[in-house]
């Protein structure tokens, strides 16, 4: 059964998730959709690559990834349907996909032009986005979608950049559910800089010369652990990408990583090797 996984940055308030789904099922009953988040920050591409980057991998080959985000096209902004390690990407040509490549190459791309003209729908995602995934999950081609194209937009907002072997320079990309605090400094960026050195994680006005490797890492007593709730914590976290963290946080009374540190996107981070 094919799958196809929705990224959005709609919400859950209004009915437009609910109307990708309805069109997807109008044309293909049988198929398998996976809501990945309908919480992307409004326009937030690099949150949403971040999320897309790290969880497109735990789905089978010939998964097909919708990207509602930042969707609408103008004159300046086409749509873009891609084949990357073996899965299919549909996405607006706002930098998301460079973002996604990062270390990879695409298999293939193409501009889509099917429905390019559909009175400039102000629903991309469903009228546009859906037809070609449908398409996709068929068996189809991409060249009968779209024109091939090795032209799209590039950013670099999840890498992180090396100052004279000294530092690494990186910012906080996406704060977690949890209010944890995840950059762009990856573990192996790291590790290729450090060739064994002592180093100083800075942000803001905080320190950590020492990383853990489990969030529970920072308890010293569990007979009193209720103490340590709310510690401060670095590590590299399942997707091996830094992150600043608190032990158990609570959003309700003292916060997360991101309330209590004063953390939020674009916080610059620095890693010094000494």
């Amino acid at each position: 059964m094919s799958i196809i996984t929705l990224t959005t940055d709609f919400g859950l308030k209004d009915f437009s998730v609910a109307s990708v789904k309805g069109a997807i099922l109008k044309e293909l009953a049988q198929v398998t959709i996976v809501d990945v988040s309908h919480q992307i920050s409004p326009f937030n591409i690099g949150e949403a690559a971040y999320i897309i980057k790290n969880v497109y991998q735990d789905f089978p080959e010939e998964s097909i990834h919708i990207i509602g985000v930042d969707a609408l096209p103008n004159e300046n902004k086409k749509l873009l349907a891609a084949k990357i390690a073996n899965h299919y990407f549909i996405c607006a040509d706002n930098g998301i996909l460079s973002l996604i490549l990062s270390e990879s190459q695409p298999e293939e791309i193409v501009e889509i032009t099917i429905n390019k003209y559909k009175p400039y729908s102000n629903s991309p995602t469903r009228d546009i986005f859906v037809p070609v995934a449908c398409h996709l999950c068929r068996g189809g081609s991409l060249n009968v979608i779209g024109a091939p194209t090795n032209s799209y937009r590039e950013l670099n907002l999840l890498r992180a950049q090396v100052k004279e072997d000294k530092s690494i320079i990186g910012t906080v990309i996406y704060i977690d559910n949890f209010g944890n605090a995840i950059t762009n400094i990856s573990y192996r960026l790291f590790n290729e800089c450090r060739r064994g050195r002592d180093f100083q994680i800075i942000v803001r006005n905080l320190t950590f010369e020492k990383l853990a490797n489990r969030y529970s890492d920072v308890v010293k007593d569990f007979t009193k652990e209720v103490e340590y709730h709310g510690d401060g914590i670095a590590l590299f976290n399942s997707n091996d990408f830094l992150e600043i963290a608190i032990y158990k946080p609570n959003l309700q009374s003292y916060g997360g990583a991101s309330s209590l540190m004063g953390l939020s996107i674009g916080t610059h981070v620095t890693v010094k090797f000494i």
